[in-house]
């Protein structure tokens, strides 16, 4: 199922495109994915345990490209990366009607709004998927904004795993939320 390109405008007045991952984004988009790894206290990988080359990053969007319930975008502003959010469908037939989000925004551009526009066009998408039912995530408890994010946009709590990830020497809860989509719950929030 293909994504429309959408253009939007940030919280700091620039123009933004919200658009599906191509094969040819590979280099970029490792890049982009690098650099906020870099620094995160929000998600569990670091910059060096990142697994892709930028070929490998090429397959994987290949991948996602030829999966009826996965899909990549990305959001560029100035021709520039400075976004992406995934919606990764489980493979397994007795599951394919769910996916998990992960996401990152460049570190310069992140309390832009960007985080937001991702995630909406995401679940548009996802709402339209005649696959996909539910969509879920996990989340550090420590991550107050992104839970109010996922909340403000249907997200609920699930479940919670105490102690899960190791952040700077301390331990933190990994949080579990989902969201029910399709046409039917358009109309349920």
């Amino acid at each position: 199922m293909n994504f429309a390109s959408k253009t939007y405008i940030t919280k700091s007045n620039h123009q933004i495109t919200i658009r599906q991952a191509i094969p040819d984004d590979a280099q970029e988009l490792l890049q982009l994915k690098l650099q906020y790894l870099k620094n995160t206290e929000t998600l569990p990988l670091f910059e060096n345990e990142y697994p892709n080359d930028t070929d490998q990053e090429r397959e994987m969007i290949k991948k996602y490209l030829s999966e009826k319930n996965s899909i990549i975008l990305v959001a560029m502003i100035n021709n520039n990366m400075v976004g992406n959010i995934d919606l990764t469908g489980s493979w397994r037939k007795k599951m394919e009607h769910t996916a998990m989000i992960g996401m990152g925004i460049h570190t310069k551009w992140q309390n832009q709004g960007i985080g937001t526009l991702l995630l909406q066009n995401v679940l548009d998408w996802a709402i339209k998927n005649p696959v996909l039912r539910l969509i879920w995530l996990e989340v550090y408890a420590s991550n107050i904004s992104g839970i109010a994010l996922y909340t403000k946009i249907g997200f609920t709590e699930v479940g919670r795993m105490p102690n899960f990830f190791l952040e700077k020497g301390k331990y933190i809860d990994k949080i579990i939320m989902n969201k029910e989509v399709s046409e039917d719950s358009l109309f349920e929030t």
